[in-house]
């Protein structure tokens, strides 16, 4: 059985990864975690006031439908730098495939990140990457 990990971090458009998580346990036989990051050199860089209430409590409340619904996950916060909170985690948790979510366009500075946590996990790990992007059903609104 795999044990795959879903980083997702305090911006209210990085949980969609945590359904993506349930659809996964819902899918196939994996052992899915997911782990929030709270990155304090990026701390309230996407803030745009969507928020009600705190990150970790929406992810909660989240994952607490998942679970009702039969999704097996479980669930950590850490704080540090995502690119060494990620691959120590990998490590401690013999995690086999990473999906992370890739940030919105326009965003160097997240960009940079993502390129400094995936050349971590690489260097470090043997666990496969996946980057992954948010797409709409329903196309963009004009």
């Amino acid at each position: 059985m795999k044990n795959v990990l879903i980083v997702v971090d305090k911006s209210e458009s990085s949980l969609w990864l945590a359904y993506y998580a349930m659809g996964l346990t819902r899918r196939m036989a994996v052992n899915v975690s997911i782990l929030m990051v709270v990155d304090e050199e990026f701390d309230g860089i996407e803030d745009d006031g969507e928020w009600i209430g705190s990150p970790e409590k929406r992810l909660e409340s989240i994952l607490a439908e998942g679970r009702s619904e039969g999704a097996r996950l479980d669930y950590y916060v850490v704080r540090g730098r995502m690119e060494e909170e990620i691959p120590k985690f990998i490590r401690e948790n013999n995690v086999t495939k990473l999906f992370i979510g890739a940030p919105p366009s326009g965003r160097q500075s997240l960009y940079s990140k993502l390129m400094k946590v995936i050349d971590a996990v690489n260097t470090t790990t043997r666990c496969e990457v996946e980057v992954v992007q948010k797409v709409s059903a329903h196309g963009k609104r004009k």
